[in-house]
């Protein structure tokens, strides 16, 4: 069983630029890289010393890897225009079933990388657990071997617990972030740094991975305050928005302390 070497990353946005750095620095080459857009298409594919497309139906036959890095709505038109018949093909969305590549591929699989990417930041791979799901086991072993030479942390999973990863990191990540926004928004209404929760905001992710998040919780919806909590609330009652979000969320905190 040949280990993955050539491959081909199909998108240019910021995960298949995330995995194509993290791929060639890890000794792997990038054959090929193709997609629609053409400026960050050519802006990748000449970071990486190599061929671009921006057909999917010309796209470089033969390699090792065909690597979808697109976001889940545009796969089902583009999934039918790549020539492939038995090349390994893989996926890197949290929320789409593996049996989605079946059409298309004899031999098909995921490659998640659990982890945030925006353009601004460069983020190696190393401590970012990689999900694997394959048809074959020959296939699942090829990935994990890929996987390895990328993370440290590289787990067998199937679509159902990727899936329920997948809605977990959204509570974790894209919602977080959203009340961070928020923070930020009501500090700089009344002319305050968001620099000012920095600590606040560090301690607390850590305490959730040291302790439990079970065992984080503080705060007056915690503390079951309610005098401090009507208080909140009048004091955001130009802002309605943030005013259903802390008064729901307060009460889902309640009804979970004992």
């Amino acid at each position: 069983m040949e280990a993955i070497q050539n491959i081909v990353i199909i998108g240019a946005g910021n995960v298949g630029r995330h995995l194509a750095l993290s791929m060639r620095d890890s000794g792997l080459t990038i054959s090929q890289v193709a997609g629609r857009r053409e400026p960050s298409v050519i802006a990748l594919a000449d970071e990486m010393n190599t061929s671009h497309s921006l057909s999917f139906e010309d796209i470089l036959k033969g390699q090792d890897l065909y690597i979808l890095a697109l976001p889940d709505q545009a796969m089902e038109e583009i999934l039918p225009k790549l020539p492939l018949r038995d090349e390994l093909l893989v996926h890197t969305s949290g929320s789409v079933p593996m049996s989605m590549l079946a059409p298309y591929s004899d031999n098909v699989g995921v490659f998640y990388p659990l982890q945030t990417f925006t353009g601004q930041r460069k983020i190696g791979l190393k401590e970012v657990p990689i999900l694997i799901e394959a048809n074959r086991i020959d296939n699942e072993s090829r990935l994990i071997g890929l996987g390895q030479k990328l993370s440290k942390k590289v787990i067998g999973v199937n679509s159902r617990q990727r899936q329920a990863l997948h809605i977990a990191a959204v509570f974790a990540c894209n919602f977080s972030n959203h009340m961070y926004d928020i923070a930020r928004q009501i500090l700089d209404e009344n002319q305050l740094d968001f620099e000012l929760l920095a600590p606040l905001i560090n301690e607390t992710a850590a305490k959730a991975i040291s302790l439990g998040p079970e065992k984080s919780r503080t705060g007056p919806a915690h503390r079951k305050d309610m005098q401090i909590i009507e208080k909140h609330l009048d004091l955001l009652k130009d802002n309605k928005a943030a005013r259903e979000l802390y008064q729901k969320i307060s009460e889902s905190i309640i009804d979970q302390t004992k």
